[in-house]
C-alpha cells in the first residue's frame, strides 16, 4: 500500500488561433472509457508511421477493411480479426491530467508565478538555469507566457507538460512543453516524505495541496530541489493537449509508457480488477514512467486533476495487432 500511494504522488509530481484555445467547455473535462477501437487505431497510425512504418501500414489496411470495430469485438472473430499479445507481468497504472489556470498577461500582486516560454534555441540545455537559479535571478527567465497565482499550480503545469491559461478577457491560451533544461527530475512528493512532512502510505495530490495551503514557504522551498525546468510554447486548439510524440492526448484514450517496454504507437488494451477494459494508444512518455509503469491521461481541468491525483491500480497490458 505504501508503494502504491507514493506512486500516485510521484505520477502527479514528475512527473488553441495559433496559440489560442477554444472556449473553456471544449478544453475541460473527461470522457467515458472509450469503446471504439477505430478511434485508438486512427490515433496510433501517425505515431507508428514514425516509429514502426510496417505496423502503421498494416493498421491502415485493416481500417479500410474494418471501419467500425468495437471493444466487445476484441474476441477477434472472423469479422474483426485481431490478436492480443499480453505483455508479461503486472503494471502499475497511474494517471495524469492537464491543468486549466486563471492567469494574467502581466505580473500583479496576486499573479506572481510565471509560466515560461521557450528560450533561445541557440542556448544549449546544459546552459539553461535550474529552478533554484531562476528563483535567485529572475533576469535569466525567457519570455513569460502568463502569470498565475498559485506556485503549486505553476509547478504542476510543468510536471504535466501541458497547461491552458484563461485570461480575464476570456481568451484561453493552450500550451505544450517545448523543451527542458534536461536536468535530473526530483519528485516533490518524495521530498515531502523525506522531510517527514507527509506519510508515504497516504500521500497524494490532495495531501500535497493541503500541505501547501498550510505551509506554502516549506513546500515551495522543496520545489527548488527539482532542478528540471520545463518551457512551453503555444499549441493550436485541435492539437491540445499535445503528447511528446506530437499527437493529441484524448481523455481515457492515451497512455504514457516506457518505450523500452511498450513501443510508442502501440494500440494497447488495459484492464484490471478495478479498471474497466479500455483501448488506448501508447502516445506519450514521462520522466518517471519507467519499467512496468503506465500513466493514463484523464482529461483537462480540476475534475480530471482530482481524479488523476488519487488513481493507482495494478493492471495488465496487452498489445493489439491486426490478424488479417
Amino acid at each position: 500500500m505504501i508503494r502504491r500511494r507514493l506512486a500516485t504522488a510521484l505520477s502527479v509530481l514528475l512527473a488553441t488561433t495559433v496559440g489560442g484555445c477554444s472556449t473553456p467547455p471544449r478544453i475541460e473535462g473527461t470522457r467515458p472509457v472509450n469503446t471504439a477501437i477505430g478511434d485508438a487505431i486512427d490515433e496510433a497510425i501517425p505515431v507508428l508511421a514514425e516509429h514502426d512504418p510496417a505496423s502503421a501500414a498494416r493498421w491502415r489496411a485493416w481500417r479500410v477493411r474494418h471501419p467500425r470495430p468495437l471493444v466487445h469485438e476484441l474476441r477477434g472473430d472472423a469479422d474483426h480479426p485481431m490478436m492480443l499479445t499480453l505483455v508479461p507481468g503486472t503494471f502499475t497504472a497511474t494517471a495524469y491530467a492537464a491543468p486549466v489556470l486563471e492567469a494574467t498577461r502581466t505580473e500583479d500582486a496576486d499573479h506572481r508565478r510565471p509560466i515560461l516560454g521557450t528560450p533561445d534555441p541557440a542556448i544549449p540545455a546544459d546552459a539553461l538555469p535550474t529552478r533554484r537559479e531562476l528563483a535567485e535571478d529572475p533576469f535569466r527567465r525567457p519570455d513569460v507566457l502568463g502569470w498565475v497565482a498559485d506556485a503549486l499550480d505553476a509547478y504542476l503545469a510543468e510536471v504535466n507538460g501541458s497547461v491552458a491559461l484563461r485570461f480575464p478577457d476570456g481568451e484561453v491560451l493552450c500550451l505544450g512543453w517545448s523543451r527542458t533544461n534536461e536536468r535530473p527530475y526530483t519528485s516533490l512528493g518524495r521530498r515531502l516524505v523525506e522531510e517527514g512532512l507527509a506519510d508515504p502510505a497516504t500521500i497524494d495530490l490532495g495531501v500535497i495541496r493541503a500541505r501547501h495551503r498550510r505551509d506554502p514557504a516549506t513546500v515551495e522551498r522543496l520545489m527548488l530541489d527539482n532542478d528540471r525546468v520545463v518551457f512551453f510554447e503555444p499549441v493550436p486548439a485541435d492539437r491540445w493537449p499535445r503528447a511528446s510524440t506530437g499527437g493529441r492526448l484524448i481523455p481515457r484514450h492515451a497512455v504514457a509508457v516506457d518505450p523500452d517496454v511498450i513501443p510508442l504507437g502501440s494500440v494497447v488494451v488495459v484492464e484490471g480488477p478495478n479498471v474497466e477494459r479500455r483501448v488506448a494508444v501508447a502516445i506519450d512518455i514521462g520522466g518517471a514512467i519507467t519499467g512496468r509503469r503506465i500513466d493514463l491521461y484523464l482529461g483537462a481541468g480540476d475534475a480530471a486533476l482530482a481524479e488523476a491525483g488519487g488513481f493507482v491500480e495494478d493492471v495488465t497490458v496487452s498489445i493489439l495487432v491486426p490478424a488479417d
